[in-house]
């Protein structure tokens, strides 16, 4: 039943980062040989051919970089189940560090609810306006066993709301770190009042990391992300 209810709650999750793939540089070399002219020729040809396929690829790629980068979906766009409409993204916010943790967020992102699934009418007491997704890459440069619970943020936007981790749909990624070890993965959060189109911001709060003995040993985490 657990793993059931899993699978649905991914139906709610927020548009998630694809990276475009670049291509490839031709080229090619000529061949001074007389016997061997035409083949030359005919490489010549092909090679400029390519070329100007390449050209053509670059000039696309950098019209997509200056429509949006490297995400697949772009403001406006619906994710592949039609439930969710991303409506702001920030992926330019800096590297935190808190002791030994070196903390990023790769995009945050809003989305209003376009269509609430039936199946989950059951397992949410209220249905949210829209999803609050942050993207979390955390790294330990020490070799302890230290603690850091990131996926247990508390948040408030601009709108007026103070919201705590939907943990049935975010990934569980922080608690024990054994050593010098990478995590990543996604938090999400329900909006229960907000109209998701009029949050400006949104504030970012995480207790400090510890040690074995729960003694702190980094600064708590407080950062604004401006759309």
């Amino acid at each position: 039943m657990k793993k059931n209810l899993l699978v649905t709650l991914s139906l709610v999750s927020a548009i998630t980062l694809s990276a475009c793939g670049s291509s490839d540089d031709t080229s090619a070399s000529e061949e001074s040989s007389d016997s061997k002219q035409e083949t030359a020729e005919t490489t010549e040809k092909e090679t400029d051919s390519k070329s100007g396929e390449s050209e053509s690829e670059d000039d696309d790629a950098k019209e997509e970089d200056s429509d949006g980068g490297d995400w697949e979906h772009q403001v406006g766009d619906t994710n592949d189940d039609g439930t969710l409409r991303l409506l702001a993204r920030n992926d330019t916010s800096e590297t935190i560090e808190t002791g030994p943790f070196t903390l990023d967020f790769p995009q945050v992102t809003v989305s209003e609810i376009v269509e609430w699934p039936e199946e989950l009418t059951d397992v949410y007491d209220t249905e949210p306006t829209g999803v609050i997704q942050i993207d979390i890459e955390v790294s330990n440069s020490s070799e302890d066993t230290l603690r850091f619970h990131m996926d247990k943020a508390t948040i408030t936007t601009s709108t007026g709301e103070q919201l705590e981790p939907d943990f049935l749909s975010s990934d569980h990624l922080g608690g024990e770190f054994i050593g010098a070890v990478n995590k990543s993965g996604s938090v999400r959060y329900m909006l229960e009042n907000s109209d998701p189109n009029e949050i400006e911001w949104v504030r970012i709060l995480i207790n400090g990391p510890s040690d074995e003995n729960y003694e702190r040993i980094g600064e708590d985490v407080d950062v604004q992300i401006d759309f």
